[in-house]
């Protein structure tokens, strides 16, 4: 059996049309000719893709900058360490 490959536009039309509520989904997915779970699939992906849009992205990039700060901070850190190393070593060589 050959499986359609389902156009965006077509994909929206059927999601929203099972969202109105006006006709059982079985009954949408017959008219259309695809099953239930691969609708029921394409609105959960519809409300994430909602829900992501509508999310706050201020909050999400501070998150990241703050992620990428710790991330410096530790190199930073690191950076120090040996820095600190290598002038014992180069004390220790010249004395």
């Amino acid at each position: 059996m050959n499986k359609k490959k389902w156009s965006p536009e077509e994909k929206t039309a059927i999601v929203l049309e099972m969202l109105k509520g006006e006709r059982p989904v079985t009954q949408i997915c017959k008219s259309y000719g695809v099953s239930d779970g691969v609708v029921y699939k394409w609105r959960d992906e519809a409300l994430n893709a909602i829900q992501d849009a509508l999310s706050d992205k201020r909050k999400q990039k501070n998150t990241s900058g703050e992620a990428e700060k710790e991330r410096l901070l530790k190199i930073i850190g690191q950076q120090a360490v040996v820095i600190d190393y290598q002038k014992k070593i180069s004390q220790g060589v010249s004395a």
